[in-house]
C-alpha cells in the first residue's frame, strides 16, 4: 500500500469482511478492488487526450505494483491481450474515442 499512496498521494480504503477491501482514488476514479486471489483496476470514461494520458500511466504503474506484489499477470479485457503487450497509445486511443462518444451521446 505505501506504493500506491506514493503514487495515487489521496486514497480512500474500504475493507470488508472475506479479504476484500477497495482502493479508490477520488480525482481520477481510479479504483482496485481485492477479493481474495482476484485484483480489478477500473477507471471511469471521464479521461480524454492528454488526461488520458496521465491516468493511464498511473493505471500502468499500479498494475505493475500489483503484479510485482502478487504474481499475477495484468489483463485488459478491452484489448484482450495483458496490459504490458498493449502499447499505451492505443489505450489511450480507445479511452479518450469512448469518452468522447460518451460526451457526445450525453451532452457532456
Amino acid at each position: 500500500m505505501p506504493q500506491v499512496r506514493t503514487l495515487l498521494l489521496e486514497i480512500r480504503v474500504t475493507e470488508y469482511e472475506q479479504e476484500s477491501r477497495d482502493l479508490s482514488h477520488p480525482g481520477t476514479g481510479i479504483d482496485l478492488s481485492v477479493f481474495g486471489s482476484e485484483v480489478t483496476i477500473t477507471v471511469p470514461y471521464w479521461h480524454a487526450g492528454d488526461d488520458a494520458a496521465v491516468v493511464l500511466g498511473q493505471v500502468s504503474t499500479l498494475a505493475a505494483i500489483v503484479e510485482k506484489e502478487t504474481g499475477l499477470t495484468a489483463y485488459d479485457p478491452q484489448t484482450e491481450s495483458p496490459l504490458v503487450e498493449t502499447p499505451p497509445e492505443d489505450s489511450i486511443g480507445l479511452t479518450s474515442r469512448i469518452t468522447e462518444d460518451l460526451r457526445s451521446r450525453y451532452s457532456g
